[in-house]
Order: structure tokens, then sequence, then C-alpha cells
């Protein structure tokens, strides 16, 4: 148990649930954790139903940003839909994903005094024929896309709205992959859609024969956190129903814009910098309120 004026925002109750010592010293080891139940399943649902009404183009905040909604008519689903800054334009599930454990929990084991938001996506998996295998997202790191951001503690909390098993194509990492130094390599592996994900495994048993894939099997309520460097993937839904997920990727302190350039010496723009105010400099300002609001910061 954490007691600490930090946390006074939380019931004692919920400092009960924070990640102890040992829990932050084992997601410093294997690059993700898995928190106990933290949310009422009431706010799931709740988010459940703002996810629908997105779904079908309502949203309660505009957004400068927003993307053509996933789903128009409702018919005709993809096997993954995805839709990014959704908290900032749905209020169900801005109120779920902007809850204070959430936050507390990525301080924690960030070590961070300060925690933003960085970016989110709303990622629902339809249901498919095992034989299709589509609906895989690719294994991949998030800081491989995100060059531009100095910090190396940013993390990601992945809502599930239902249990989530094997079949429905649950969040899998490579456990240790964060420590890794190669990981550039491994952007070359990534597709949203339709992936063998069985093409990292000759990479693996060439740079990582020891490595440990782990599958989360998580229940309604819990919330895993993992690494910026952590690779990530997961398979097809091969189950009967829709698999729901928020991911909120999460910011800390010193998190800044830097330049970055591709292999051809141009310099590298990534969505959110089209998004977000200019700093004196007039670059990216990742502190902007409007896009990257505050959702924790140390007393």
């Amino acid at each position: 148990m954490i007691l600490n004026d930090q946390f006074s925002h939380l019931t004692g109750k919920q400092k009960n649930l924070l990640p102890t010592e040992e829990d932050m010293l084992i997601y410093k080891k294997n690059g993700w954790y898995a928190s106990p139940v933290i949310l009422d399943h009431a706010l799931i649902d709740q988010a459940i139903r703002g996810a629908e009404d997105f779904y079908k183009g309502k949203t309660d905040f505009n957004f400068i940003g927003s993307e053509k909604i996933a789903n128009d008519d409702g018919e005709n689903l993809k096997p993954v839909m995805n839709n990014e800054f959704v908290t900032l334009q749905k209020a169900e599930l801005k109120a779920l994903s902007f809850h204070p454990m959430i936050s507390a929990i990525a301080a924690l084991l960030s070590r961070s005094s300060e925690i933003r938001l960085f970016a989110d996506s709303l990622i629902n998996k339809t249901p498919v024929n095992e034989s299709i295998k589509q609906g895989a997202v690719g294994w991949h790191t998030d800081k491989a896309y995100w060059p531009t951001c100095t910090s190396d503690k940013l993390l990601t909390a992945w809502i599930p709205f239902q249990d989530c098993t094997i079949e429905m194509g649950t969040l899998m990492h490579i456990d240790q992959s964060h420590l890794w130094k190669d990981e550039s390599l491994l952007k070359s592996f990534y597709s949203f859609n339709n992936q063998d994900l069985s093409k990292l495994d000759d990479f693996l048993k060439e740079h990582k024969p020891n490595h440990k894939k782990t599958p989360l099997l998580l229940k309604k309520g819990q919330v895993s956190f993992h690494n910026c460097h952590t690779i990530h993937a997961s398979e097809p839904n091969t189950s009967k129903v829709n698999r729901m997920a928020l991911a909120m990727h999460l910011q800390d302190e010193t998190n800044q814009y830097q330049k970055a350039f591709n292999k051809d010496g141009e310099l590298i723009q990534i969505g959110y910098d089209m998004l977000c105010k200019k700093d004196v400099d007039g670059n990216p300002d990742y502190s902007d309120e409007k896009i990257f609001p505050l959702l924790y910061t140390k007393l």
C-alpha cells in the first residue's frame, strides 16, 4: 500500500490498488504491468455506449483534428477500426480514460511528477473467421513512431472494455524488449491489418533466442501499461464478440519536441505536430493543453 500526499485525490480503496515498489521494479524489468481491477463496470459500460454513438457520428466536443468516423453507416465493419483523439471528442470516453487511477499508476510506473495525454486510440476488433486471419495488429513499438519525442519514459495504458481472452486477439508483449537497442529494425514488421505475426520469429530466433511473449488475459476493469519501447502486437479476433479497447498514450514531464529526420534527411512531422500550438521557436509544443491536457501532477 502506498500512502502519500501526492495521491490525496484518491480514496483509501484506490490507494490500496496502486502498484507497490515491487510492482514498479517488475515494470522496469519487463516493460509492462497489468493492474488489478481499478475501473467500475458501470463506467466502462458507459464508455461502450459512448463509443457506439461515436461510430454513428455523434460527438460532444469540437476537435480540430477529428478524423472521419470509422464506421459512419454501421455496416461493412472492418476487422480493425481505429480512431484517434476520441477522448477529446466524446464525453463518455473521456470520463473513462481520464480516470485518476490511470494517470496515478502511469506516474508511479514511469516515476514521473507529471502525466499528460499524448494521444489516444479507440480500437475495435470485429470477429473474423479464423481461417481468414484478418485483423492482426503487427509487432511494433510506440516510440518508433514518435521520433520527435525526447523522453524514453512515455507509456501506454491499454483499457479493455470487456474480459480479454486469447481468442479475442488480446494485447501481447515481448518481455524485456524495451531494453533492446535495435528497435529501429522492428518498424518494418508493422502493418496495421492482415499481418502474419510469425514474420518476426526469424528475427527473434537470430537476435533474441530467449525472448518471451506474454498475452494479457485481462478482466473487465483491469488496465495494462507498457513502456514506449516495449514490443507488442495482437492477433485477429476469432471469438464471437467485438473486442474493444482504448489505448491512452501518455507523456511525462520531461518530454519535449526534438527535430528528427528520415533516412533521406527530410524533417519528420508526426500527425500531432500539425494539431498543437507552436513554441517561440516555431516548434510543436507538447504541453499544449488543448491537445495534450494535464492528467496528473505531483502536489
